[in-house]
Order: structure tokens, then sequence, then C-alpha cells
């Protein structure tokens, strides 16, 4: 088995690598870690091959530096606003004699469940999750390998996303001279760290709160019901506040970061700051002037009820509005603004927690908190490739991605707990 484990987050603002090394007793240890500011992606889709191949490699070359390991294969995430999520479903005829269900038996039937779907040569298949399995019209199975009947059947959810989008990740990364051991969406990877299983058992959304985009997973009974981006995250509010400040984008990211808040009434409209009190402005910028604090929460608090609208109405899609008893845990850069939890809470309707366990043995829990914050789907995609590997799941083939890969087998997850 593979002791060392490369992560890949590409995001909208910033592309983040994590080299981790599986311990001798089962532990896990980072080895290194690269980041480097993205160019050429909008909204998490490359809009420049060459900027996004060059970003990359700062963040492989900073990693392989940090770690002392030469990086030739990773694990990627792949996210923005081309993904989809959709359900399915297949049946399958058992194929023994004596009627026992097999693992044959479950990989054609997680097949049946992807030729369900129309053909779309526009569209690229990166997960089929099953969510349940049917022997004989009886539901509720998780597992259904040695147990009886004649026919099966699966609910399954279909993760896709743009054939031409998710062929220029691809691009990019075999461009930086990197092999890709598998493609895994954000949100998955970020649950696989941060969910527990109880959480997931009761019913729970993440929320990633990323740069340019929100990624976000819905979890009841221990599996995915419903996943997928919305088009806003932090760096749309520095862009607004840049405008309603008049000031420079990069003095805006260092007013949201020092003096950001999301409930505005909170705060005084007498509470002013002065830029030069705590920017030194590069040669150029005009840092003279002043702001409210008011008028900075004003900012923020409107961006962050977009997110939350956005996800009030996708969990009304799916008739769970209100009624996940785990909540709502937040991830992602702007968890970290004050006044979030309280904001989302009054949006939502739901209880809140922002996310600070990750499911990863014998780091101190410090050490995660700290990384949990800067590179959540980083270290989901560690956490999806050591439960992928560790023997202890079941995988099935999806033809789709074969062609990615070359040194490892494209086996996907059935994301069963």
């Amino acid at each position: 088995m593979k002791r060392t484990i490369t992560a890949i987050d590409i995001g909208t603002t910033s592309i983040s690598t994590i080299v981790a090394e599986r311990q001798k007793d089962g532990g896990i240890r980072i080895l290194g870690i690269g980041q480097s500011p993205t160019f050429g992606m909008r909204r998490g889709m490359v809009a420049d091959i060459e900027d996004v191949t060059n970003s990359l490699k700062r963040s492989v070359k900073e990693a392989a530096k940090s770690s002392g390991i030469s990086i030739r294969s990773a694990v990627i995430g792949i996210g923005g606003t081309h993904i989809n999520t959709f359900s399915t479903r297949g049946v399958v005829a058992i194929s023994r004699a004596d009627g026992e269900i097999s693992e044959e038996d479950v990989r054609r039937v997680n097949q049946a469940a992807e030729n369900f779907i129309p053909k779309n040569p526009n569209r690229e298949i990166v997960h089929i999750i099953p969510r349940e399995y049917k022997i004989d019209s009886e539901g509720g199975i998780k597992d259904p390998v040695g147990m009886n009947g004649i026919r099966l059947e699966v609910d399954a959810i279909i993760v896709d996303g743009s054939k031409s989008a998710t062929q220029s990740v691809v691009k990019c990364v075999k461009a930086a001279g990197i092999e890709i051991e598998d493609l895994v969406f954000s949100s998955l990877a970020s649950a696989e760290a941060v969910l527990s299983r109880r959480q997931k058992e009761l019913g729970v959304m993440l929320l990633d709160i990323g740069g340019g985009t929100s990624d976000f997973s819905v979890w009841e009974e221990g599996r995915l019901i419903h996943a997928g981006i919305f088009p806003v995250g932090g760096l749309h509010i520095t862009q607004d506040l840049a405008v309603r400040l008049q000031t420079h984008i990069d003095v805006a990211e260092q007013v949201k970061i020092r003096y950001g808040h999301s409930i505005p009434d909170t705060l005084s409209k007498k509470e002013m700051v002065q830029f030069a009190d705590f920017v030194e402005g590069p040669e150029g910028i005009d840092t003279t002037g002043s702001f409210s604090r008011r008028d900075v929460a004003e900012v923020v608090e409107a961006r962050l009820k977009d997110v939350f609208e956005l996800s009030a109405k996708e969990l009304k899609k799916i008739d769970k509005a209100g009624l996940l008893p785990a909540g709502v845990v937040l991830i992602g850069g702007a968890s970290r603004i004050p006044g979030i939890m309280e904001l989302a809470k009054h949006e939502l309707r739901l209880p809140i927690e922002i996310g600070s366990r990750v499911n990863l043995p014998t780091l101190e829990d410090k050490e995660l908190q700290d990384l949990l914050f800067t590179y959540p789907v980083a270290l989901g995609l560690v956490a999806w490739q050591i439960n992928k590997t560790s023997g202890s799941e079941r995988f099935f083939y999806n033809p789709a991605l074969s062609g990615y890969t070359s040194t490892v087998k494209n086996w996907l997850r059935m994301f069963l707990p």
C-alpha cells in the first residue's frame, strides 16, 4: 500500500497541495503543504489553461519542497458551478442460482444505474453514489452482499460535470506533470473529513463557503441525499467591499479579515476606522480616509444572506427545510467571520456549528483546526484516499473516468458507512 498521499484542491482563489504519510501505527502525519494564488479560474472552472497550470505548479513545488518528496501523482478535488447532482436507479437479476448476492451483482446494478440515464455527450460522470439497495422490493439496505433474493435494485445519486470543464482540469494537472489517482467532487471530500458518522445518520448539511463558490452536501441515515455548488463565495464579499469603500481589492480583503462582521445591528454607526491605521498601502494605492465598521458588516451580511438563502432553497427542494437534527456545519474561510453562526441560525432555522473535527487519526486538535480553516477540501481528499485504499470499504468501477488515470485504477467509493 502506498504510504504517501498527495491531495490537490484546485480552487477559484487558491490551489492547495497537501502531502501526508501513513504511519506504521495507522496514524497520519502531514509532511508538506503548498498553496498558491489561482490565476485563470472563474467560479471553479478553468478559464485559462496556462495560467491554472502555472498556479498548480507553484503549489505542488512548494509542497514538494516542504515535504522533501517528489510529487508525481495526486488525488484531485473538482468543483465549479458546472457540477450537477440528480437521482437515478438500476435493476438487475441476481446471477447466482442460489440467489446469494455477490459483489459482481452490486457492480452490475450500479452500472445499470448509470445506463438508466440519457447519455449526454457534453456531460461527464464524476461519481455514482448508491443511497439505498432493494432486494425483491424490500428497501433500506446499505450493503446487499451475502444476502439472498431474485432481483436487486439501487437508488443512487449521479454527480456529473461539464465534459469540457472536467477535461480542462485534467489537462492542467497533466500539464503540470501530475498523474491523476482520482477525481473527487470537493463537497464530498470535505464531508469525508469533517462530518461524523452520527451527524450523517441524524441528518446534516455541510456548507463550505470558499473563495469563488460555496459547496454543500446533505446527509441523512448515513447516505448522501443532495449536493451542489453556489456561485457565491468570500471573494464576492471582498469585491463588494472594494466598491462600497472605494478602495483597492487588497485593502478590501484586509478590511474583511480584520473588521468583518455578520450582524450590523451589533455595531455602532459611529465606530470608524482609518485606513492608514492598519494598512501600509503598496505604492500607488490610496489608503487615506476612513470607513464605518457597520457599513462593512452590512456588505458582509448581504452576501452571506445570499449563500444562506440559496442553501434554504436547496433544503426546501428535498423537503428538509428546518428538518435536519444535526443542523448545518460551516467550513471555509468565511466561516471565521464573527456573527456568522447567529446569522446562519436565523436564516436557516437550524442548529449551526463551525466545523472543527477532522477524521484523520493522530493529528493534534490545534493543528487540525488550523489546517481545516485553510485547507478543508485538501484534508478531505486525504481522508477520502485513506478510506478508499484501507480495504474496509467496497468500491465500484466507473468507466467514465478510466481514461484519466494511468498508474492507479479509478475505483470510486460507494459512499456507504
